[in-house]
């Protein structure tokens, strides 16, 4: 029993350290942010929301920019490392989160 408990809990911590931490995501998110809108001295703020429960994290934040604010989500796979969604203007741009160009790129 006492290996079987060892065991999981090797297997539960081995799979939890590939997933990136809150900062990591935190930080590409305003980085994202900052690249969505060709604004990359904007001040931004991003908060973890944490994982839900399909798997995906979610990452919420605001960015200020010269005349106006925007709130925007950006929404990593369980592995933490891969954005799946993001989310800016009032809608979702899923091209954006996996590379697509930004609206405002010339």
């Amino acid at each position: 029993m006492r290996l079987a408990i060892t065991t999981l809990t090797g297997l539960l911590l081995a799979g939890m350290a590939h997933a990136q931490s809150e900062d990591w995501m935190m930080e590409d998110c305003m980085v994202a942010t900052q690249s969505y809108f060709q604004e990359f001295e904007a001040r931004t703020d991003m908060k973890y929301e944490g994982q839900r429960t399909d798997g995906t994290f979610a990452i919420n934040g605001t960015i200020y920019l010269e005349t106006r604010s925007d709130d925007v989500q950006c929404s990593y796979a369980s592995d933490g490392q891969t954005m799946v969604d993001y989310f800016a203007e009032g809608e979702a741009r899923p091209d954006f989160a996996k590379g697509g160009k930004s609206p405002y790129m010339d």
